[in-house]
């Protein structure tokens, strides 16, 4: 296969007992599909732990194909810190997912070559080279069907280097690549790609994402840079493509990577990025060329969170907006746009958790909300297309089987 080229600081800064306390913190970072609605590929969501030492911490499946919805145990496979994508077929059948640090196929086997994804010096001597509960950092890896072969499918990682004589211990410098051909392995898919460097440069953790393309076939990808920027590519037929870096005016708080997300809207006219030190960017988009334009801010940050996420509804007009303890809806139709933003919902102390960092548009159109570690619930936004307090949040509204994290 030939891949045609034209052209991790961690979330903050870390000590080893914080990256020993993250060991068990279990974040979903799914890919949502959403402007494919005619497949199902998002349809499978594995995560959690499998630990005999812990009884009552299983790893966990939500599949969407099961009616009525329930999240269930999933028996072996790959364990998870916080890196975590998954791709379906059409039909809406787990083909493989990943860690950050290892491949696994349909049936929860780690592939043939399906080992060493994202290696070097920060795994082996700050990760202790193991790779039983993954690699740390969401939103820092995706998975994207291949415009170029429909049983191939490109992995974008980043990698997180150390850098013991730099004031920044930590760094994201680059963004890679590995590729999974399905037709590998008796069908059950392996890696012929790995660790492939398609980009360098200071990049911010977090905030990975892409959008289809308006041919409905290629890929735009973005990631913000740390000085500013949106390092920009495109995935077609002939490979990944460096379009570019767009510049604008966004500066970012220099503890930005700390947590907090991006996300295109569904219909793919929007960029939104979000975190609690910057407040909200929001960008048009042009699915054609990749170009982001129009910006338009919220200063809705108060320093006061540790984590802090988004997410859109359905018809890409309302935009979540979530901090650990609050949830906000956003019209984002709404001229001048803070007078589109309402109060939703404050944490409920009676409840399993906060809001964490992670909110994901399900493909049932309800957005399911990652509360703490070790609590055994989801909370979700049933209607998120229905204005203000109709919207349907709800505390606790999906059981989890099993708790899942011990941490």
């Amino acid at each position: 296969m030939e891949v045609v080229f034209r052209t991790r600081q961690l979330p903050y800064f870390y000590s080893i007992s914080d990256i020993m306390k993250t060991i068990y913190t279990i974040v979903l970072v799914f890919l949502v599909l959403s402007l494919t609605g005619q497949n199902k590929q998002d349809y499978y969501w594995p995560f959690g732990l499998d630990l005999d030492s812990e009884p009552g911490v299983q790893a966990i499946e939500i599949d969407f194909n099961t009616k009525p919805l329930r999240a269930g145990v999933r028996q072996g496979g790959l364990m998870f810190d916080q890196m975590n994508a998954s791709i379906c077929d059409k039909e809406g059948n787990l083909l493989f997912y990943t860690n950050g640090c290892a491949v696994a196929n349909r049936f929860h086997e780690q592939m043939p070559n399906g080992d060493s994804i994202n290696p070097g010096f920060f795994f082996d001597e700050w990760w202790f080279a193991d790779c039983d509960f993954g690699y740390p950092g969401s939103q820092d890896i995706m998975i994207l069907s291949d415009p170029a072969n429909s049983l191939g499918y490109y992995m974008l990682h980043k990698p997180t280097n150390y850098h013991p004589d730099s004031t920044s211990l930590f760094s994201i410098d680059s963004l890679n690549y590995s590729y999974v051909d399905m037709t590998l392995d008796n069908g059950k898919g392996d890696l012929i790609l790995k660790n492939q460097n398609f980009f360098k440069g200071d990049l911010l953790f977090k905030y990975l994402t892409a959008i289809n393309h308006s041919n409905g076939t290629d890929w735009l990808v973005l990631n913000p840079m740390r000085a500013g920027g949106y390092a920009t590519f495109l995935i077609d037929e002939e490979g990944i493509q460096d379009i570019g870096i767009q510049r604008t005016d966004v500066t970012f708080h220099w503890n930005a990577s700390s947590a907090g997300f991006a996300r295109f809207s569904p219909d793919g006219t929007k960029y939104a990025q979000y975190n609690d030190m910057d407040g909200l960017h929001l960008f048009d988009f042009d699915r054609e060329t990749g170009e982001l334009s129009k910006l338009q801010f919220l200063p809705l940050a108060t320093e006061d969170s540790p984590f802090a996420t988004l997410e859109w509804s359905a018809s890409s007009q309302f935009l979540y907006l979530m901090t650990s303890d609050t949830i906000w809806q956003l019209d984002s139709k709404a001229e001048p746009l803070e007078s589109g933003l309402e109060f939703i919902q404050e944490r409920d102390p009676d409840s399993e958790g906060g809001f964490f960092q992670h909110a994901t548009l399900g493909p049932d159109c309800r957005i399911y909300i990652r509360a703490n570690s070790s609590k055994r619930f989801f909370h979700v936004i049933h209607k998120p297309d229905e204005q203000g307090l109709a919207c349907d949040f709800q505390h606790d509204a999906m059981s989890l089987p099993y708790s899942t994290s011990a941490g």
